[in-house]
């Protein structure tokens, strides 16, 4: 849809708590929205809080954020932030895809899914040939479950029908980027340099980058490495051909790894594969197996014996841990 281009016209925002979140993520939205409003001593962005039920929801246990509108009620909006740090535990309901897919069939009205909200829109039938952006850890899951789906691991994507951001930090690139196209660059950079934020990043970076312990840019050889690491979980690749293809000597390669990450490229690759196995036992539906096998474990003990030694527990003590742990978000009202 094209942006609102009358400087002076009030732009309608909503922002829809689909499931749990937190408040980090609707301050990322919000507190941007109300800064431009702010600088441009006017509301140019007048925002409401949407909820399956009214008349508050309850992050947390115990922050009560006020909702000014159930999803039956909900007003004629500019755009609508579809905000979850979740994934459902069952199916989306009925009454929630058709409140989204009455707000889609208005041209004026652009949905946003934000973290895994972006879920919201693949059950609902909202999600063009385009693709969708999904914080990396519901990745798995939501891809078996839509097998056709295109996803993709940048930060944002504020170009598709349906636009999207993958995270709590990302939310604040997104927030400016759509806030320089809404209005303009030096609004954008007022509010960026208000954030203390270095740099706006790119809609195309990717989600995951290796963080330094002692801060710094890592050598492109090293970055190289890790891709590999990242590319080939399932058949892991030795040292040695990780070095042969970063054109490296072994040698070389763990001095790299020891100086810039603080462990060895086995260790260090073995470490990626069990937070990846993590991962999906906690978001995907696979079985222990099948994870284990897709991470690169060569049988079920394998898998269970390594999994057990960095986290303290089983995969099936950590598949049931997440089957008995209680819903995070509560509703009242």
């Amino acid at each position: 849809m094209p942006y609102i281009t009358d400087p002076e016209a009030t732009i309608h925002v909503g922002i829809y708590i689909a499931s749990s979140c937190s408040m980090l993520s609707l301050g990322a939205i919000h507190s941007p929205l109300e800064q431009a409003n702010l600088l441009l001593g006017y509301e140019r962005y007048k925002i409401c809080y949407i909820a399956d039920a009214m008349p508050c929801f309850t992050i947390a246990g115990r922050i009560s954020v006020a909702i000014d509108y159930s999803i039956d009620d909900t007003p004629e909006l500019d755009f609508l932030f579809i905000v979850s740090e979740q994934l459902p535990n069952e199916k989306i309901t009925l009454r929630s895809r058709k409140f989204l897919q009455r707000l889609a069939a208005h041209s004026s009205t652009r949905l946003i899914g934000v973290q895994l909200g972006g879920y919201w829109l693949a059950a609902s039938g909202l999600v063009p040939d385009q693709g969708l952006i999904l914080h990396w850890q519901g990745m798995p899951a939501c891809a078996e479950q839509f097998p056709e789906l295109a996803l993709s691991d940048r930060i944002l994507d504020l170009e598709s029908t349906r636009a999207s951001c993958a995270g709590q930090a990302s939310i604040l690139d997104f927030m400016l980027h759509l806030i320089e196209k809404q209005d303009d660059e030096e609004l954008a950079a007022q509010i960026a340099e208000w954030l203390c934020l270095a740099r706006i990043r790119q809609a195309d970076e990717p989600q995951r980058q290796p963080v330094l312990q002692q801060g710094g840019e890592l050598q492109p050889r090293l970055q190289q490495a890790l891709q590999l690491m990242a590319e080939h979980t399932e058949e892991p690749l030795a040292t040695e051909e990780i070095a042969r293809r970063v054109n490296l000597s072994r040698r070389h390669l763990e001095r790299l790894f020891k100086r810039d990450l603080g462990s060895m490229p086995a260790r260090y690759y073995l470490e990626l594969r069990l937070k990846r196995a993590q991962q999906l036992l906690l978001s995907s539906n696979k079985s222990i197996i099948q994870i284990g096998l897709g991470c690169g474990f060569s049988s079920g003990p394998h898998f269970s014996s390594a999994y057990k030694s960095f986290f303290n527990l089983t995969p099936r003590d950590e598949r049931n841990r997440k089957l008995k742990a209680p819903c995070q978000a509560n509703q009242s009202g």
